[in-house]
């Protein structure tokens, strides 16, 4: 069986955000920041027949949607609001955020809440694999990877598949 997967690894394919990792219940990291860099692959399913065309899908309609989600999260803060210890209230133009003994006060147009328990690199390219998969399916997409990197060589990757195999 041949398969064909695109690989996007694009130089503006970065977003820089704030965040911080929950441990357990009494460890966390400070308030930090990271330059993170993406990389995506993108299956053909396997009835795909690109013959025709020579190519499975124009580049530029999948650079547009990476490109466009990852700069929803850059130069923002990034909170986990599932997370059971954050409590995040709406007061006026900010969003008062009480974690534990700590206490943020934040413009809300400089905060994406996202719905995960920890803002780690392995839910970060979670929630970016589901996004562009249910984008990218309409193409003839059978699988969606995403890699997200905070440091050169440290970052995590997530699949997400039609197939549950």
């Amino acid at each position: 069986m041949k398969r064909t997967t695109l690989h996007l690894a694009k130089q503006n394919f970065k977003f820089s955000s704030g965040h911080f990792l929950i441990f357990d219940d009494q460890n966390a990291e400070k308030l930090h920041g990271h330059n993170y860099r993406v990389r995506v692959d993108v299956r053909a399913s396997s009835g795909a027949d690109f013959s025709k065309s020579g190519y499975l899908v124009d580049f530029r309609k999948l650079k547009d949607v990476i490109k466009a989600q990852l700069d929803q999260w850059d130069e923002h803060v990034l909170l986990p609001a599932k997370q059971k210890d954050m409590k995040i209230e709406s007061r006026g133009s900010n969003y008062d955020v009480n974690f534990r003994e700590r206490f943020y006060s934040f413009p809300q147009n400089e905060v994406v809440l996202l719905p995960v328990t920890n803002t780690s690199v392995e839910q970060l390219s979670r929630l970016l694999a589901e996004s562009f998969y249910q984008s990218f399916k309409k193409y003839q997409i059978e699988a969606v990877g995403v890699w997200v990197e905070e440091t050169p060589g440290q970052g995590a990757s997530c699949w997400v598949s039609s197939n549950p195999k």
